[in-house]
């Protein structure tokens, strides 16, 4: 059959409409796994760069190698500028390795690219803490939380600095102490729920009933009673001095008895404390 030129240019514009609407179709799926594929090769290149700074736990290790390891996570960003795990990688390695001020400007870059990515904030939070810099630390803490509200660890570090420096909080936030203790409660019960073996966790979480203004003493004996579920030989002890004095706060005086009598350290420290919530239990 012979095709007119006429039928030809109209087979060929058919032809290059459906090339366009394929390209138009695809081009998506294929920047999705070029981004993918990208991806895929930083992390590998970060695998690498952990790898080479592993070596450097050896207390023989030269300046010249820690420099070179240096430069793998320096390479590592010039490559990847626009990766935030790559920019949270360098940050963490030069902050290990004592150089905090250039640690920073890189966790900074990654929140720059990523103003809701968790390990920068609750990295930065971490820094500015250690300088005094205790409000931003907090509102960095509460931004990790609120981007990764399933990681237990930036649970903790808000509570501990909204427990611990509540001082401070109280007039840079403008709130009443009370409340603030209600929140840092709050974040160590969540870290405590997320990480439900992590025996500190559940420590901060059953001590911080005896800072709080009015406590909830069985909700503070079924804490302390998960840390005793979670401890050692070496920490039941202390477990059943602190589920004692629990049970002395509830006026429990036979339950609190039947927890000093499991006490089995004799030593100074717990004898004294065991026949001081002795007398008060019996007093009950």
């Amino acid at each position: 059959m012979i095709i007119s030129n006429r039928g030809r240019s109209n087979r060929s514009k058919c032809k290059r409409a459906a090339a366009t609407l394929f390209i138009l179709l695809f081009t998506p799926v294929f920047a999705r796994a070029e981004s993918i594929g990208a991806w895929a090769k930083t992390r590998i290149e970060i695998k690498a760069a952990h790898k080479a700074a592993n070596a450097l736990a050896n207390p023989n290790v030269t300046t010249k190698e820690r420099l070179r390891v240096e430069q793998i996570y320096y390479q590592l960003v010039r490559d990847n500028p626009q990766s935030v795990p790559a920019q949270n990688a360098l940050a963490a390695f030069l902050w290990k390795n004592g150089k905090a001020e250039a640690a920073v400007e890189h966790w900074r870059t990654a929140q720059r690219l990523e103003p809701e990515n968790g390990e920068a904030a609750n990295s930065l939070g971490g820094a500015y803490l250690r300088i005094g810099r205790v409000r931003e630390a907090a509102e960095q803490f509460l931004l990790a939380v609120r981007s990764e509200s399933n990681n237990p660890d930036y649970h903790f570090d808000l509570a501990n600095v909204e427990f611990v420096l509540r001082g401070d909080l109280t007039a840079a936030w403008k709130i009443d102490s009370a409340e603030l203790l209600q929140r840092a409660l709050f974040q160590f019960r969540e870290a405590s729920r997320l990480a439900p073996m992590d025996l500190e966790y559940a420590r901060a979480y059953a001590e911080t009933f005896y800072g709080m203004p009015n406590p909830d003493w069985e909700e503070a004996q079924v804490a302390w009673q998960h840390y005793l579920e979670l401890s050692t030989n070496r920490n039941r002890n202390f477990a059943y001095l602190q589920l004692a004095r629990v049970s002395v706060k509830q006026r429990k005086k036979a339950q609190a008895l039947s927890f000093l009598d499991k006490i089995t350290d004799s030593s100074r420290p717990y004898s004294e404390v065991k026949e001081k919530l002795r007398k008060q239990a019996e007093a009950l």
